[in-house]
């Protein structure tokens, strides 16, 4: 945590990195704003500064019309820690308090309601009901700005009880009234029956900082695609989603253009296209499609810890926005990582589709010629008859065991996940070496900091670069002390500079 003084200085040279980590409450105006903000400098005297925008609505403050705080990136400090309130902030972005209530979010993270706001209050500033009702503003402003539903549509869907409790909580955040705020910006996109949010699909704009390698996240996604699940079409990924109350699907635009250093996106957003069964699950989605994409990243700050080393250097200054591929079901890489160990790239997606053809449930009003089937549940996995997709002998004994944890309640592999706890239970099932956990603790838990020498990609490419130790997992490891806490996307750029994919360690007829 930054002193005053830093965080001033940060605030009036206008630091993009710092956009999103911390917000700044001028106490004449009434307002808060982000730090890169074109307004005029405020006196320190004037000037408060709060980690998170709900504990600057809780103190009184209204958000910015110039600078829209609630379109910042989310601070990356969340996502980096694993402690209890990163766990918490975590969830309840995710909009757990609207699904299952404090007491819910409590218990599913082993904690009393107490203790939780007692440590939120201590770190954040405010407890959990402020920062929902702050993620309920955040939505409600997204879906004004954005989309043609009804006002009473938009207070359902980001979370609202009733359109009075909407209405207030707007002007308290805003400083006016939803209708005033839908004016402001041109009306939305029209009250006619075409307009997105209506028949169509709700777009949106998810935001990030740059740069952002666009074209890297694509390819990785296309390799893994399941065949009726997801898809990669050009510039765009589409996708099923299991959300809380229904099904979805969701079309990510990471239009590329070629630039200095690799592909970025034209503009710091990638444009989100949903279609949801009920319209309370856009929280949700949107949360698990920037999870997926790995949008709340710091890349400046990556790069600046990575870049120093001699060997991996090179690979991070020649793409500077590389992101963590994530997921929008941690279920789901966990099985592609496991089968991984007994079988190549393409041989696992062949059984994934499989499965999924046949153990995944088809998603109501999915467009014909795109993805319509969902992931297999691990309920539905724990209970199939595996030999009959082709899996017998190692392959179907981890799938099961793994299938069964997560279906018993005994492993969560969803973002709020407590990861040492999680890797630990990992390690318990049969047939899940340990590269493979940590593998799946970067792309299922988002963990920044996983890594394991073991790793046949990493060992493969420390070997292409001559990098010293890679014959040895234990001198790697000690060398990869130097890359904490990104040792995740140390191993990302280690594994897209491997020459080839290796022959899996434990190949098993798959």
């Amino acid at each position: 945590m930054l002193d005053f003084d830093s965080y001033y200085r940060a605030m009036a040279s206008r630091d993009a990195r710092f956009d999103g980590s911390f917000y700044v409450a001028v106490t004449t105006t009434g307002v808060y704003c982000r730090p890169v903000c074109g307004s005029r400098t405020p006196k320190p005297e004037n000037v408060r500064f709060f980690r998170i925008a709900a504990a600057a609505e809780a103190a009184g403050f209204r958000a910015c019309r110039r600078c829209r705080p609630e379109a910042a990136p989310s601070s990356p400090e969340w996502n980096v820690r694993g402690d209890l309130v990163a766990r918490a902030l975590r969830l309840i972005a995710s909009g757990a308090v609207d699904e299952i209530g404090v007491a819910g979010v409590a218990r599913q993270l082993a904690v009393s309601e107490r203790h939780l706001h007692r440590q939120l209050v201590a770190e954040v500033g405010v407890g959990p009901l402020a920062l929902a009702l702050n993620r309920r503003t955040q939505v409600a402003r997204l879906l004004i700005e954005s989309s043609a539903l009804l006002l009473s549509e938009v207070a359902l869907a980001s979370g609202y009880s009733s359109v009075r409790q909407f209405n207030d909580g707007m002007r308290a955040a805003f400083g006016c009234s939803p209708t005033e705020l839908r004016r402001a910006c041109g009306g939305g996109a029209g009250p006619g029956p075409q307009a997105p949010g209506r028949s169509g699909p709700l777009v949106l704009r998810l935001r990030y900082r740059p740069p952002f390698d666009g074209a890297a996240l694509l390819a990785w996604l296309g390799e893994r695609a399941v065949p009726g699940v997801e898809e990669t079409d050009g510039n765009r990924y589409r996708r099923t989603l299991r959300l809380p109350r229904g099904t979805g699907t969701a079309e990510l635009d990471l239009t590329v253009t070629a630039g200095g250093g690799g592909c970025r996106t034209r503009q710091q957003h990638v444009t989100l296209r949903l279609t949801l069964a009920d319209l309370r699950d856009v929280t949700a989605a949107v949360r698990r499609c920037r999870d997926l994409l790995d949008l709340d990243a710091d890349p400046a700050a990556i790069g600046e810890a990575l870049s120093p080393d001699p060997w991996l250097g090179p690979l991070v200054r020649a793409a500077p926005g590389l992101r963590m591929p994530g997921c929008a079901h941690g279920f789901e890489p966990a099985l592609q990582v496991v089968l991984g160990q007994f079988a190549p790239l393409a041989e696992v997606r062949t059984v994934c589709a499989r499965l999924a053809a046949r153990c995944g449930e088809p998603v109501a009003g999915a467009a014909e010629g795109r993805p319509g089937r969902l992931f297999p549940s691990a309920g539905a996995l724990a209970d199939a008859d595996l030999g009959a997709f082709g899996l017998r002998g190692g392959p179907a004994t981890a799938v099961r065991a793994l299938a069964c944890a997560v279906a018993d309640g005994k492993l969560s592999l969803e973002r709020d996940a407590d990861r040492e706890e999680t890797t630990a239970r990992l390690r318990e099932l049969p047939g899940v070496s340990g590269w493979a956990v940590q593998r799946i603790a970067m792309h299922s838990l988002g963990d920044p900091d996983a890594f394991a020498p073991q790793d046949p990609r990493v060992r493969a490419a420390a070997r292409a670069l001559g990098l010293a130790g890679a014959r040895g997992g234990g001198r790697l490891a000690e060398h990869a002390r130097g890359w904490q806490p990104w040792r995740s996307y140390a191993a990302l750029h280690l594994q897209e500079a491997a020459p080839a994919e290796p022959e899996p360690l434990a190949r098993r007829p798959c």
